[in-house]
């Protein structure tokens, strides 16, 4: 809908970052949903071995729009330059990836910019534009230094800095899970969760497997006793 509404969203570039060996499932699920008969723009995949075919595909999508498939590695790469050795490619690239770069980049898989320090974090945030959705499986809980790392590329200052994200939220947390956490600890440990669960209402999208539930078959479990082998029976 952002792309065939684009006179009134002004999105006409979308990079979309992946796992490598996921680009041709984006492919699918993209034209599954919305066939090239319904849509307005293509949808590019940059899996060329070439600086310069990847430098003219960059181009074309730029000039003309829709949609860039890219794996993270590849992005990376490209943005920092790296084994780019014409002046000409080394002038574009930034243009095309970052500044102005695409009208919205979405990162599936996010949870691989995890590391706020990486040089795939730093490449990825150098991309000028704010629209941004990351798109992960992590839970909350698994590790939230981890998640504020995704959350402020999404949302930039929303959770401060680390170290005030770390005093408000990640010590009374982990100071109220452990198993001889006092009373009082595990009160603030709830409080300070539910206040972090308020303040991501605006810029997460929480969804577990009951979306799913209604469009999965039923499950069915077996169980079935097998004889042992006389060698196991020894």
């Amino acid at each position: 809908a952002l792309m065939l509404n684009s006179d009134t969203t002004n999105i006409n570039t979308v990079l979309v970052l992946c796992p490598v060996n996921t680009l041709y499932n984006w492919s699918v699920e993209w034209n599954k949903w919305l066939p090239i008969t319904l849509r307005d723009y293509h949808v590019w995949i940059m899996n060329d071995k070439a600086n310069s075919k990847r430098v003219n595909k960059l181009e074309r999508w730029s000039i003309t729009g829709g949609v860039m498939i890219m794996g993270y590695e590849m992005f990376r790469n490209l943005s920092q330059l790296k084994n780019i050795r014409r002046k000409k490619h080394k002038e574009v690239l930034p243009k095309y990836l970052l500044d102005p770069g695409p009208d919205i980049i979405i990162c599936d898989e996010g949870h691989v910019l995890r590391q706020e320090k990486s040089n795939l974090s730093v490449a990825v945030n150098q991309v000028r534009t704010r629209r941004r959705i990351v798109l992960t499986g992590t839970p909350l809980q698994n590790n939230l230094e981890e998640y504020f790392t995704m959350v402020s590329f999404v949302k930039p200052n929303l959770l401060g800095t680390l170290k005030e994200f770390r005093n408000r939220f990640v010590n009374p947390i982990s100071n109220g899970q452990c198993s001889d956490s006092q009373p009082q600890d595990v009160r603030q440990m709830k409080q300070r969760a539910h206040v972090l669960h308020q303040l991501l209402n605006g810029c997460v999208d929480r969804r577990d497997y009951r979306i799913l539930a209604e469009s999965l078959p039923p499950k069915y479990e077996y169980v079935v006793n097998i004889r042992m082998s006389p060698l196991q029976e020894e």
